[in-house]
């Protein structure tokens, strides 16, 4: 019974796969009755007592185990109730290392622990593998917890960057969990659930149907359960309630049967968690910036994350299965949220101008937003036999909103000499309706690699929305003045196609040609209609230059050659493209004008993979990209819901082509656990759509009728060269043994060259940014976990226009996340941040310190039910500061965020697992 005990508890703790085809193998004897003893734990280690490989003896009592590089080594074998035997070995000259027998230990009939070290993982061509046992966490954890604790991976904000690349999908076992959204998946998945964590860049769905590897990946995470946890429930729920009303309730529960896996999740709070975590209190330092180039909404069960204060309502649905044995894979889900939003933020900015007066902007806004969102994806994967297969993707969305926003805005001289002023009010309601459908079909040839695939991708748009701005007006030299009540209803409706045939043809035993046709449309209607009153009257009356109508057509055709040539140790993906698109655009009001452009291009690409051992990795890259212009670019209609800074659109617009360059080095020794990481990137932009922007000196009207104040601003969309960026990332990890941590170093450097105009002089923008970052987390145990990491970043900004406002700033980021299980159940956790900044002035130069702190007690005897006391902001300091860089002005910002509140939360931890049913129904 000891034995059989043994090996189903070693069987539990040690999921290990083996590959490579240099191994040693054995068997593992009692030395007395020589019977063979399963579930003994084997360990191969190097002269300085560093495991390099494990395993465990089958039923048999054989073991099969990786052999390592070295010439000489040491053989630890440890089983319950038996002494540990480790024996050296040099220059093998045979693999088979025969039988190997073990004394029982009389001292140690009892439980003994395994002291030896768990192998870190494995390297399978572009794909790394982790063992999960080799880190260790709290209990009760996230697959987040694990995964920011392993090499090459950093967690910035809602996104995960593995090796300088940003995570774009999630999968269980291969499969979606949470469509593609990896910020659910981490949230979501218990860690003792899981076996491995892979790294890997999977390739597009179109290159996955056909076998045609086009270079196209998205750095993907796979996490592989434990084949005894594959069938059952788990989840979490949860409720809280604090001071100052604050409350939170929620909870997710998924159910996992094989293939099958429901989830089903909600949310309720008024504490600015915004997306589905019971541990992640999102407004931490605000929600950053929601301004200029950011993560755009998920197709699934994410919202975007907003500044300032959110009181949100959510419930959503994932659902996936396999049915006709396998061949068939669908997902799906929904999703609701009902979300109330309330921003204040206060902001300075100044001007390069191109004299050595200065300008200043401040800006002081209020906004209430009301939204609710709808939203529902499917996916259907279906092999119907061999030569034919289909992937099908409708989704859908619906949101509807209103919000109430105040505005206060000066423009001055200096800091104590005012220009003018404006004070608006606006009122808006929304509504947005999105419908896509992608479906793509494959045909296999008897010929291996030859196929011909199709597909079609549709989408439609409309957009409506209506506003009533209320605006009071003062110029400070003149004394004036005026106000303004305007109405804005705007329309837009938009539906584009685009369809593809691919063939991949054979022309050697490693290389294969693909021939492919493009063609698409986008169509698209908008219409402003602007109207204005008088304060004494309630007519409004249509104002002819701020309002408009369009019409757009954007037609596409493009036709591909493309090479792939894959060896054992090299890859290569190259093409080229010829593109013409035709812009066709009608203004049917004010007045009727037609705007043509034809684009040219060939559009080249390149990729080469280049694995020179099982360790390293060099990935090189090559793409031009186009990049048209968008309608609302094009419209040379007036925007002046901010009289101090209106704006219009260019209709001689040309597009934008570019040219980026990429590398990416990757290697990883699995037998130290040290790993090096190294991504490289640049481009160059021809035709650059970058701003032209215009001060007034004096009260101005534009296209003789909209008023533009004195210091005022007025920015359009012009084409400017010279607009180029590169980056870099280099992260470097390794095992810290002394205190049984691991460190991960964190190196970044970025630099932009970006053009502007002002004043219809050439102001480039130049910026440098160095960051270094430092991560050192926890393998102590599951009573102690604790994860430290800094992120030091420096700007140069540099500027040609006006050499005398060049400036540099600094900032820091620190963290430290503790959890101690101190006595029985009690424990207490704490996460404290610290941001400091110097260099943006001194209203905005300081150290903000934010503590929050958990003491709880786990019940037992599951300890699954769990009651804390949560302090959130313990030290009142919390705010939120950001920095701005543009090629006219900098800016600094100042958001309100959540302050000091104290919460009562009561938590259950679902774990129920068993057995799963068959594979496939």
């Amino acid at each position: 019974m000891r034995k059989l005990y043994s090996f189903l508890f070693f069987t539990l703790l040690l999921q290990s796969n083996l590959f490579g085809q240099d191994m040693l193998k054995g068997k593992i004897v009692d030395k007395i009755s020589e019977e063979t003893l399963p579930g003994a734990y084997i360990f191969i280690k190097n002269n300085q007592d560093e495991t390099l490989a494990n395993s465990f003896t089958d039923e048999n009592g054989n073991f099969n185990i990786k052999k390592p590089e070295v010439s000489s080594f040491i053989l630890e074998v440890s089983f319950i109730g038996y002494q540990t035997l480790r024996k050296n070995y040099s220059n093998l000259s045979s693999n088979n290392l025969g039988v190997i027998a073990i004394e029982e230990d009389a001292t140690q009939l009892q439980e003994v622990e395994v002291t030896g070290q768990v192998m870190t993982g494995e390297v399978k061509g572009d794909t790394i593998s982790f063992n999960a046992n080799a880190y260790k966490t709290r209990s009760q954890a996230s697959a987040g917890e694990l995964i920011r604790k392993m090499p090459g991976v950093v967690m910035r904000g809602g996104t995960i960057e593995v090796q300088g690349e940003t995570v774009g999908r999630v999968l269980v076992d291969g499969e979606p969990f949470f469509g593609d959204d990896p910020a659910m998946a981490m949230q979501n998945l218990p860690v003792e659930v899981i076996d491995k964590i892979e790294f890997l860049d999977q390739k597009s769905d179109q290159a996955r149907l056909t076998g045609f590897d086009d270079g196209e990946t998205i750095k993907t995470i796979n996490i592989i359960t434990k084949k005894d946890m594959q069938g059952g429930k788990f989840g979490q729920l949860f409720a809280g309630y604090g001071t100052d009303d604050n409350y939170l309730v929620g909870g997710a529960v998924h159910f996992f049967e094989g293939p099958q896996r429901l989830s089903l999740l909600g949310l309720s709070n008024n504490i600015n968690q915004q997306n589905f975590s019971a541990d992640d209190l999102t407004g931490a330092f605000g929600s950053g910036n929601d301004r200029g180039w950011g993560r755009r909404d998920s197709d699934d069960l994410t919202v975007r994350e907003r500044p300032g204060i959110t009181k949100t309502n959510s419930l959503g649905t994932n659902f996936t299965d396999k049915f006709d044995g396998g061949k068939a894979k669908f997902s799906g889900n929904y999703f609701f949220n009902d979300s109330k939003n309330t921003l204040r933020r206060t902001s300075t900015r100044e001007y390069i101008l191109p004299s050595d007066s200065l300008q200043f902007y401040d800006e002081n806004v209020q906004n209430q937003n009301n939204s609710q969102t709808h939203r529902m994806t499917m996916k259907l994967e279906y092999d119907i036999t061999e030569r034919h297969a289909i992937i099908w993707r409708p989704r859908f969305s619906y949101e509807k909103g209103n919000s109430l926003n105040k505005l206060v805005a000066r423009n001055l001289y200096d800091r104590s000499t005012p220009i003018s002023e404006t004070v608006n009010l606006t009122n808006s309601e929304n509504e947005a309706l999105r419908i896509d459908n992608d479906f793509t079909y494959r045909f296999k040839f008897d010929k291996p690699g030859r196929t011909i695939s199709t597909s079609i991708e549709t989408g439609y748009r409309d957009n409506n929305s209506e506003s009533l701005l209320l605006s009071a007006n003062r110029n400070y030299q003149s004394n004036n003045l005026d106000s303004l009540i305007q109405r804005t209803i705007i329309n837009n409706d938009r539906f584009e196609y685009e369809a593809e045939i691919e063939y991949t043809e054979p022309i050697g035993e490693n290389t294969q040609l693909r021939l492919e046709y493009e063609f698409g449309n986008d169509n698209s209607k908008n219409l402003q209609d602007v109207s204005q009153r008088e304060m004494e009257s309630t007519i409004f009356e249509r104002d002819t230059t701020l309002s408009n109508e369009f019409e757009n057509g954007y037609n596409r055709q493009e036709l591909s050659l493309g090479l792939r040539h894959n060896t054992e140790t090299l890859r290569i993906f190259t093409a080229l493209n010829y593109e013409v698109a035709k812009l066709n655009s009608d203004r049917l009001f004010p007045g009727y004008e037609n705007t043509k452009r034809t684009f040219k291009n060939f559009v080249p690409r390149m990729f080469i993979d280049y694995e020179p051992d099982k360790s390293t990795s060099i990935r090189l890259g090559y793409r031009a990209d186009t990049d048209a212009p968008s309608v609302r670019q094009l419209q040379d209609v007036i925007d002046n819901s901010n009289p101090l800074q209106i704006s219009m659109g260019n209709p001689e617009l040309e597009q934008e082509y570019e040219h980026r360059i990429f590398s990416r080095i990757k290697k990883i020794n699995l037998e130290n656990s040290k790993s090096f990481f190294m991504w490289l990137s640049a481009g160059v932009r021809k035709n650059f759509m970058g701003t032209s922007t215009y001060i007034a000196t004096k009260d101005t009207l534009i296209q003789d009728d909209v008023l533009l104040r004195q210091g005022g601003q007025l920015s359009r969309p012009v084409n400017l060269e010279n607009a180029w960026n590169a980056n870099t990332s280099i992260s470097f990890g390794f095992p810290l043994g002394f205190m049984k941590s691991n460190l991960n170093l964190d190196t970044r450097f970025n630099y932009s060259n970006q053009p502007g105009l002002i004043n219809d002089q050439l102001n480039t923008n130049h910026n440098l940014g160095m960051g270094q970052g430092l991560g050192i987390s926890s393998n102590v145990s599951e009573k102690l976990d604790f994860n430290l990491s800094t992120s030091a970043n420096y700007n140069i900004v540099r500027s040609t226009l006006q050499k005398d406002r060049n400036s540099n700033y600094y900032s820091q980021s620190t963290r430290l996340d503790l959890y101690w299980n101190f006595w029985k159940g009690f424990f207490f956790s704490t996460n404290v941040n610290n941001q400091f900044y110097i260099g943006l002035g001194e209203e905005y130069d300081q150290s903000i310190w934010l503590m929050n702190a958990d003491f709880g007690y786990r019940f037992p005897p599951s300890q699954n039910l769990e009651l804390k006391m949560t302090v959130f902001d313990l030290l009142n300091q919390n705010t939120s500061i950001n920095r701005n860089v543009t090629d006219v002005y900098i800016e600094n910002e100042r958001t309100e965020v959540l302050r000091q509140f104290f919460m009562v939360t009561l938590t259950y931890n679902l774990r129920a697992f068993g057995g799963s049913k068959p594979q496939y129904d």
